[in-house]
């Protein structure tokens, strides 16, 4: 049923029976995957969340609000994402006024400062989305690239293909990508972890869910050596929006600097299929800038109904505070000590 608002807008609140067509709305709204219904499904493990549908004077809705409410909690699972600030107070007031056990409202991972004025909040810098902007053509991205990154892809380019004669870049979307394509690069991925003496992000139930959710949304790019795989890249493609989930290679090629390559030719390809923007996700790391990458912060907001509602929740926010500022040094200690002790590539 169709409410009208007192602020203007409308809405549909859907708490059971999801329409199938929202999930084509959040994919035209949003173009993030991390806004995917099936993404909700597969990584949130939200199976039956509720949906606020806002209107503003047109047929299309101009947001899509899917969240969960547990407990005294309530969660928007829309992740990576633009909510213009009128439209998330909307939010926090429809959520305390619908559910009055609810005490707290959390966003996570939205750009912007959501600040929603008449109740206690806090709100944190959680992660950040490196993204490149993508020009029409490959020609053009090579010359937006520094002079000394141009130079080194040259320089392994033409090692690589010098030394081997069968060199290839392939890609492969949704259900052409296939199972071995996957277990590939995760698989790579942790050889490299290991040797860091790092503990791979990636479990068998996050690359099972990786594999299922490349049937909708996948793109998997290949750099070969007669026909073996040696570095690859994980995407995700929403809209003229693409996503890097994973870059990996082979230690055994390190020599030839593969996964830059390999990412070389990933936004190439990106760029010659008309994506406006190729985003490469959270981690601070320095090849990011070098390619072109620009920093979006991404944040994390609690709002609360009463200030006693906020003091309650103390010991998340500084465990939230301390989990930050421990990555955060960690980079810097990283870009501005070990990265200075060998030659940027």
């Amino acid at each position: 049923m169709l409410v009208v608002q007192p602020i203007g807008f409308q809405c549909s609140v859907y708490e059971r029976d999801i329409p199938p067509v929202l999930a084509s709305h959040l994919e035209r709204i949003y173009q993030s995957p991390f806004s995917a219904m099936t993404y909700f499904e597969l990584f949130r493990h939200a199976h039956h969340p509720i949906a606020l549908v806002i209107f503003n004077g047109a047929t299309d809705p101009v947001h899509v609000l899917m969240f969960t409410v547990t407990g005294k909690e309530a969660t928007l699972l829309n992740e990576l994402v633009t909510i213009e600030q009128q439209y998330l107070t909307y939010f926090g007031d429809f959520i305390f006024s619908r559910y009055p056990h609810v005490t707290t409202v959390n966003f996570n991972c939205i750009h912007g400062r959501p600040d929603n004025g008449s109740f206690p909040r806090y709100l944190w810098k959680c992660s950040q989305d490196i993204v490149i902007p993508l020009p029409t053509s490959p020609e053009a991205y090579n010359g937006q690239l520094g002079s000394r990154t141009r130079k080194h892809l040259k320089y392994y380019i033409h090692r690589l293909q010098k030394e081997f004669t069968d060199v290839t870049f392939t890609v492969s979307t949704t259900d052409s990508i296939e199972q071995s394509m996957v277990e590939n690069i995760i698989t790579m991925n942790r050889q490299r972890m290991k040797l860091k003496h790092v503990k791979s992000g990636y479990t068998p139930d996050f690359e099972k869910n990786i594999q299922l959710f490349s049937r909708h949304y996948g793109s998997v790019g290949t750099l070969r050596i007669q026909g073996k795989v040696i570095a690859g890249s994980i995407c995700y493609l929403v809209g003229d929006h693409q996503y890097l989930e994973v870059i990996s290679h082979d230690p055994a090629y390190n020599r030839f600097n593969v996964g830059h390559i390999c990412l070389y030719h990933t936004i190439n390809h990106a760029i010659a299929t008309g994506k406006s923007a190729f985003h490469m996700l959270w981690g601070e790391n320095e090849y990011k800038y070098r390619f072109g990458g620009i920093k979006k912060e991404l944040y994390f907001s609690s709002i609360y109904r009463t200030e006693y509602n906020k003091l309650l929740n103390l010991p998340k926010i500084l465990v939230h505070s301390v989990s930050y500022l421990i990555n955060q040094t960690h980079y810097l200690v990283t870009k501005y000590f070990f990265s200075r002790r060998k030659p940027a590539t």
